[in-house]
Order: structure tokens, then C-alpha cells, then sequence
């Protein structure tokens, strides 16, 4: 565990690399590293779209220890605003309960509200408690009315 003060700050593309590393990092927890083909170059070329992937960096002591990707293509068409999705959050497990998280929630917020959007959104393995638990201490909820569904494009 490191006891180096942590900083949050909005990602670049020139972040790519460690980005896709914690992606990889998250998939491999998920046990979904076999459907994880992220690079740091696609990762790159999405943070260069128009409305593309945005992302926020938790760093101690200069080096990388979390992170979160989120992109504002949902909307929220009865509010006629925006929703931030987040798409992945990860913390190095080192790193993790030290605030790290919390710092990275509080920058999503601004973003989105810096944005004008309605509200975040995410999901969340069912198995994984102890992220479920830290998002509802930062006033997340689960939507029991709407279930997600999906078509793999694969």
C-alpha cells in the first residue's frame, strides 16, 4: 500500500497507454481478459472522436493508479439532456480505499455537470460487492425497473 498523496486529473490522449493497460487490468479481475482486445492506439482514436471516450487519471507519486472512461453519447430524451456513462472505473488494488474512487466520482460529477447532463450512469457485476457497496456510498443506486440488454457485434 502507498501512502503518496493522490491527485485526479481529466485524461489526455497522450494517456492512452496507461489507460488501456487498466482497462486490461479491470478485464483481467472481470474475468473477461479473452474479450478485451483494447490498445492503447484504440484507445487513442476513440479520445479523438468527436463525442468520443473521456476519461479521468488517479495518480500517486506521479504514477498512474486508477482510472475511469466515460463517454456522453446516452441521452435522456423526456429531459432533452445528456447522460455521462461511465464505461469502466478501476483503481489498482493497492491503491484502492485510500480515495482514490471517490476523487474520481467527484471529477465524473463535474464533468457532467460542466456538461449539462441529467445524470451518470454505469453498471456493475452483480458478484462484485465491493464495488456495489462503494457506489452506493457515493448515492448510487441499482435500477430494479429497467433491465439492460445487449447484442454482442463480435
Amino acid at each position: 500500500m502507498n501512502g503518496g498523496r493522490i491527485s485526479v486529473r481529466r485524461a489526455d490522449a497522450k494517456d492512452a497507454k496507461e489507460l488501456s493497460r487498466l482497462i486490461h487490468l479491470l478485464a483481467e479481475y472481470e474475468k473477461m481478459q479473452d474479450r478485451c482486445t483494447s490498445s492503447p492506439e484504440s484507445v487513442a482514436r476513440m479520445m479523438s472522436e468527436e463525442n468520443g471516450l473521456g476519461g479521468v487519471i488517479a495518480e500517486s507519486e506521479g504514477k498512474v493508479i486508477g482510472m475511469a472512461v466515460y463517454s456522453l453519447y446516452r441521452l435522456a430524451t423526456f429531459s432533452g439532456r445528456r447522460v455521462l456513462y461511465i464505461e469502466d472505473i478501476c483503481i489498482e488494488e493497492a491503491f484502492r480505499g485510500m480515495g482514490a474512487g471517490s476523487m474520481i466520482f467527484e471529477e465524473l460529477e463535474n464533468i457532467a455537470r460542466e456538461r449539462d447532463c441529467i445524470k451518470l450512469e454505469w453498471k456493475c457485476l452483480e458478484w462484485n460487492t465491493n464495488a456495489r457497496k462503494f457506489y452506493e456510498s457515493r448515492g448510487g443506486i441499482s435500477d430494479p425497473e429497467w433491465l439492460t440488454y445487449t447484442i454482442d457485434l463480435r
